[in-house]
C-alpha cells in the first residue's frame, strides 16, 4: 500500500523540480531605455505591413516612440547598383539617406529596403559571408539600413510565404543595427541581439533581446552622454 503512495509522490516532486528549474533558467527580455525617437523610412518599394509590424517591437526594446515616416520614402539610388555583383552597395544607399533625409538632430533613422545589399569584401568580419549583408549602420551615427530581401523565405528556391518568420528576422536585424547607432558593439553571445549572424541559420537562432552586458554598456554610455554637454541624446 505505501509503495503505491510513495511512487506517485516522488513523481510529482520530480515534475515540480523540473518546472522550477525551467522558470529559474528562463532568460528575461532585455530592453534599453533611450531618449531619442526612432523613425522608419522605406527605401524603394517595401510592403507597408512589414514596416507597421516593426513598430511595437522597436518601441518595446528601446522604450521610446517609433514613427513610420512614409512621407519620407526614398527611391533606391541607381548609382548604388553594382553591375558586377548584381547587388546594391549598402553604404551608397546609406550615404543617399544622409544626404536627403532631414530629421531632428537627435533622431535615429532606420531605412528599410527590399533590394539585395552588400558591402566591399575587404570590410567584412572574419567568418562572415561576403556575398551579402542583412543590414548596415555607422556606429554612433544616426542612420541605419536593413534589407528584407534575404530575410523573406520566398527569396530562396522552394521557399514558402511566411510573414511571421520574415517579420521576426526583420525585428532582430532592425534592433541590431539601431543598437549600433546607440553605441553598442557586436557580441559573441548568440543569445543577444547584438550577436553578428554570419548566415540565416544564426539569425534565426539568436534572440531579439539585449543581453545584460549590453544593457550595462548602454547605461554607462548614457550616463557619460549626460555629463558631456556636446554629446547628443542616446
Amino acid at each position: 500500500m505505501y509503495r503505491f503512495i510513495i511512487i506517485p509522490l516522488v513523481f510529482m516532486l520530480l515534475i515540480s523540480s523540473c518546472s522550477l528549474k525551467e522558470k529559474a533558467t528562463k532568460t528575461p527580455e532585455g530592453n534599453i531605455d533611450v531618449d531619442s525617437s526612432i523613425y522608419i523610412v522605406p527605401i524603394g518599394d517595401v510592403d507597408v505591413n512589414y514596416l507597421n509590424a516593426l513598430v511595437p517591437k522597436l518601441e518595446t526594446r528601446f522604450t521610446t516612440d517609433v514613427h513610420l515616416a512614409l512621407d519620407k520614402k526614398l527611391p533606391v539610388p541607381d548609382d548604388a547598383f553594382d553591375y558586377d555583383r548584381q547587388q546594391y552597395v549598402a553604404m551608397y544607399i546609406l550615404s543617399d539617406m544622409y544626404k536627403k533625409l532631414k530629421f531632428p538632430p537627435d533622431a535615429k533613422v532606420l531605412g528599410v529596403t527590399n533590394v539585395d545589399i552588400a558591402t566591399p569584401t575587404d570590410s567584412f568580419s572574419p567568418g562572415t559571408d561576403p556575398a551579402f549583408v542583412f543590414g548596415l549602420a555607422i556606429d554612433k551615427g544616426n542612420m541605419a539600413l536593413i534589407s528584407i530581401r534575404r530575410m523573406d523565405p520566398r527569396y530562396y528556391v522552394g521557399g514558402k510565404p511566411n510573414d511571421e518568420l520574415a517579420i521576426q528576422r526583420m525585428e532582430k536585424e532592425a534592433i541590431h543595427e539601431l543598437g549600433h547607432l546607440f553605441g553598442l558593439d557586436n557580441v559573441y553571445d548568440i543569445g543577444c541581439v547584438m550577436f553578428l549572424p554570419r548566415n540565416l541559420k544564426e539569425l534565426d537562432k539568436k534572440t531579439d533581446s539585449f543581453c545584460l552586458e549590453c544593457q550595462k554598456a548602454f547605461a554607462e554610455l548614457k550616463q557619460k552622454a549626460k555629463s558631456d554637454h556636446n554629446a547628443g541624446k542616446l
